[in-house]
Parts: C-alpha cells; sequence; structure tokens
C-alpha cells in the first residue's frame, strides 16, 4: 500500500527507479543512422584494421538489450518527468544519468547548491505524481498491463 512507505523511502526507491531507466534507455538499440545527416560522416566507418566493418567484427558491437521487464519499468517512469518543466526535467534526467555535481554546475551556469536545491525539488515533485499515479490506479509496483500469459492459464 501506499501507506507503508514513508517519504524518504519512497523518495530513494523513484530515485533507483529512475536511474534504471536511464540505463535502460542506454542500453536500447539505435539504428545505425540515427543521427542527423549533417552530423553524420560522408566516409564510410572503416575499423582499426583497415576493413569496412564486414561480419568478423559484428561481435565487437554486442549490446545486452534490457529485458522486457526493464523496458515496462521505462515506459512507467518516463511520465513520472511529464510534471516538471523543461530546465527540470533535463536536470532530473541528467543526474540519472550519472552526471555529477559540478558538471551539472557548469553546464546549467548556476551553482553547485543551487544545482542540488533545484533537483531536490524537481525530484520531490516527482515523487508526489509517482505517488499519485501509484494511489490512483491501485498498485505501487509492477507492470500496469496484466500479462497475457496469466490471462490464458486461468481459461
Amino acid at each position: 500500500m501506499a501507506g507503508d512507505f514513508t517519504f524518504a523511502e519512497a523518495r530513494e526507491a523513484i530515485i533507483a527507479a529512475l536511474t534504471r531507466a536511464a540505463v535502460t534507455l542506454r542500453r536500447l538499440p539505435m539504428p545505425q543512422h540515427a543521427r542527423p545527416a549533417p552530423a553524420r560522416p560522408s566516409w564510410p566507418a572503416l575499423w582499426p584494421d583497415g576493413t569496412d566493418g564486414g561480419t568478423s567484427h559484428e561481435a565487437c558491437s554486442l549490446v545486452v538489450r534490457p529485458s522486457a521487464r526493464a523496458v515496462s519499468e521505462l515506459d512507467r517512469v518516463l511520465p513520472w518527468l511529464s510534471c516538471l518543466d523543461t530546465v527540470d526535467r533535463r536536470l532530473v534526467w541528467a543526474r540519472a544519468n550519472g552526471l555529477s555535481w559540478p558538471r551539472l554546475a557548469r553546464k546549467f551556469g548556476i551553482s553547485v547548491g543551487r544545482v542540488r536545491y533545484r533537483w531536490n525539488s524537481a525530484v520531490d515533485r516527482v515523487v508526489a505524481t509517482a505517488v499519485h499515479d501509484a494511489i490512483v490506479s491501485g498498485r505501487e509496483t509492477g507492470p500496469l498491463r496484466s500479462s497475457c500469459k496469466l490471462k490464458r492459464l486461468g481459461r
């Protein structure tokens, strides 16, 4: 139930969920030419041995794809950020990606103390949104959709 958690415990759980969502999003496969045309080089990519990246180097680009549960959690976590304005959303997401306080301060052009204050305020709003969503949907954890496998087993 939502009453079983203190605000501090819910806050820590939300911060951990945001961090896991950032890792999941980084691990999702991206198409090879996903960059805009001006940012993409016109020359073909060459490997250090001079080949054009044929089948012998496919093992080098092995990416561990996230599980279906991790993607479902990502889908559940991303709407929580909609309660924030653009700057606070970028701040929370950058911190979830592991950027340090001094680097965030340089990036946003404010002091480290002010960055921490804005981040804490933004995370508190995200926690309030997440707790509200959990109370409205009646679930604190787990996917929002029921499993097809469970429906088939129940027949």
